[in-house]
């Protein structure tokens, strides 16, 4: 912020004089309704968090309420917002602030006005939908879903994957479940996702290399808390 300030000097004369007054930051208001928040582990948090291009640590954050207004919409005010941050998201963090995953974002950076506003629409964040669009919609459908055959007769496609996994047995091992439900060591899609052991196909590498940690945990966790819809 720029001030512009009028003094006047020994010699009579008035000067303008240039002051720079940090601005203390600026705010985010965000609104929506978003739905599933509930549906997460005691691992993470729904927030809205701003980011700058190096880290995929939250620089601030704010925990997003479950409780909405008359109009069902959930609004949520972040002030602060340093010149650090070049992108505000509503996300889902883990315990160290590290991102997990994006529901929907906005660049901070080319914002002229101090306040940001946000609108998520209507969304569904829960914990499997994160699952369903952040892993098996990116990085699996293409073998099991979108073609007539598919592998090892499972559907990951949105809409039918919940239903094809939780307490299902395998057609590789009939043995073992493709989710056994708070039993991660158990379920065969941790299994393949962590060891090439258990398929002719290798699934190790199938998750983006930058994100593929924080997805398995994801899994785990999701597995571990009784792998809700």
């Amino acid at each position: 912020m720029i001030s512009i300030v009028i003094s006047s000097c020994d010699d009579g004369r008035i000067y303008e004089k240039t002051v720079h007054i940090p601005r203390e930051g600026r705010t985010l208001k965000l609104t929506g309704k978003i739905n599933g928040i509930d549906k997460w582990t005691n691992d993470y948090n729904i927030v809205v968090a701003g980011f700058d291009d190096k880290s995929e640590y939250a620089i601030i954050s704010k925990i997003v309420s479950t409780s909405v207004g008359e109009d069902d919409n959930t609004q949520v005010i972040m002030a602060g917002i340093s010149d650090d941050v070049t992108k505000v998201e509503l996300c889902a963090i883990d315990r160290l602030r590290r991102r997990v995953v994006t529901f929907c974002s906005i660049n901070s950076s080319t914002a002229e006005a101090d306040t940001i506003r946000m609108d998520a629409g209507t969304i569904d964040v829960s914990m499997y939908h994160a699952i369903q669009t952040h892993i098996f919609t990116t990085s699996c459908i293409g073998c099991h879903g979108e073609s007539t055959e598919a592998a090892a007769q499972l559907h990951l496609t949105e809409g039918v994957s919940y239903s094809a996994l939780v307490n299902q047995p395998s057609t590789i091992n009939g043995n073992i479940l493709r989710v056994k439900t708070n039993n991660t060591q158990e379920s065969l899609l941790h299994l393949i996702l962590n060891s090439n052991d258990y398929t002719h196909h290798p699934h190790t590498d199938i998750l983006p290399a930058k994100t593929k940690t924080e997805l398995l945990e994801l899994i785990d966790s999701w597995i571990d808390d009784g792998a809700q819809q």
